[in-house]
């Protein structure tokens, strides 16, 4: 039998119907025709049954493996070019019930009055946006700028002789073996919004920093401790050291480790810090208050606040970011367009407050334009994106 003429939504629709009991005699044939037609279509028929039960109760994210659904949709749902209007999936993905939103509202999430947006056009919205890259601006102890693109191979030599290098990974390599020890030299790395960058210390910690980030380190570690200072988001993966701590200062935060893997995400414009511990074990402290983070936790405190909100989650969804992928369970869409916005160097506008509060439980690649995100969302919630003036409007035809 030859390979089926059949689309990949089309499939995603019939998987869709069959999940709720709705899928006709013909369309439960068809699927059984693509089942039969090779084997790996039964491991993503799995996937995708999984995604609509767990898009419905949101629950037991964990059944839905490292390869979500829909990271394999077919390309011919978002061309490059142009965006192309979906059919809706269904309606029932947005909840009533009141939630806790972890972000402060953003300059560029004003909620707009106006009600001419054309959500029915189809947008390119890659002429709005662009797709992140590694790149970073790294400033030396006397002042010099540096700006690091992603292949370039420039050697930077410090003023205590310590190499600076990229490696084949556009990885900035701290190299002091030949460097003196007279004076604590500090260096500076600054992510722009749309970029990406990571770096190994002088002590062999390696540091992923996110878009719109700072880390500001010394050029070798000197003393009883190492102490770095963070604004913004970065996973670290600490080399172990007992008798030299690793400490990371953000705003009225400090976290210490000997040697661990985790995220933390401490923004200027977002009113909470978290850390996330994958593995290992780390300290926090604020303003008197300590606690002690175990593997699979995570700690959230609010600026200015003490307490230490920790709860067990699933690390991956705060960490996948930094090999190449955005990870959602049950998320408000105002915290994803957030996110999106510093990564596609773009500005979101919502129509309604409503629509900030949307959940969504997804994945998208990020080396996807824009146009085979936003699509992705707009298949699988109730909402519509649209362009005016630049900006990315959120919402639907009211």
């Amino acid at each position: 039998m030859g390979k089926m003429n059949i689309s990949q939504e089309h499939i995603i629709d019939l998987i869709q119907e069959y999940q709720q009991g709705r899928i006709s005699e013909e369309g439960f044939q068809k699927l059984q025709e693509w089942l039969k037609e090779d084997e790996a279509n039964a491991d993503e028929f799995a996937k995708y049954l999984a995604l609509f039960k767990e898009s419905g109760a949101l629950s037991n994210l964990d059944k839905i493996q490292k390869e979500d659904a829909w990271l394999n949709i077919s390309k011919s749902l978002s061309k490059p070019e142009k965006k192309s209007k979906v059919r809706r999936l269904h309606t029932w993905l947005p909840y009533a019930a009141a939630v806790v939103v972890l972000f402060a509202v953003s300059y560029f999430m004003i909620e707009q009055v106006r009600t001419d947006y054309d959500f029915g056009e189809d947008y390119n919205f890659a002429e709005v946006s662009s797709i992140g890259s590694k790149k970073a601006v790294l400033t030396l102890e006397n002042g010099q700028k540096v700006n690091l693109e992603e292949n370039d191979k420039e050697l930077i030599t410090e003023a205590d002789g310590t190499l600076i290098q990229k490696n084949a990974d556009s990885e900035l390599i701290y190299d002091n073996a030949s460097s003196s020890k007279d004076r604590v030299l500090y260096n500076q790395i600054d992510i722009p919004r749309g970029g990406e960058y990571s770096l190994v210390l002088a002590d062999g910690t390696k540091v992923w920093l996110n878009s719109e980030s700072s880390l500001r380190y010394p050029v070798q570690f000197v003393g009883n401790k190492r102490k770095v200072e963070l604004t913004g988001e970065a996973y670290f993966e600490v080399t172990h050291n007992p008798s030299k701590p690793f400490v990371i200062e953000s705003h009225d935060t400090e976290i210490k480790v000997l040697g661990t893997s985790f995220n933390v995400s401490a923004y200027d414009d977002e009113e909470h810090i978290s850390t996330t511990l994958v593995e290992g074990s780390v300290e926090l402290s604020c303003l008197g208050n300590k606690e002690l983070l175990k593997p699979g936790f995570q700690a959230t405190v609010k600026k200015g606040d003490n307490r230490f909100k920790v709860e067990k989650v699933n690390t991956t969804l705060y960490t996948s970011w930094k090999d190449g992928v955005f990870r959602y369970k049950d998320q408000s869409l105002e915290e994803i367009c957030h996110q999106l916005s510093r990564w596609y160097n773009v500005e979101f506008f919502f129509t309604n407050h409503k629509y900030r509060e949307y959940r969504f439980t997804g994945a998208a690649k990020k080396n996807k334009s824009l146009n085979f995100t936003l699509e992705l969302i707009e298949k699988m919630a109730d909402v519509q994106f649209a362009i005016k003036d630049d900006k990315i409007i959120v919402g639907k035809p009211e």
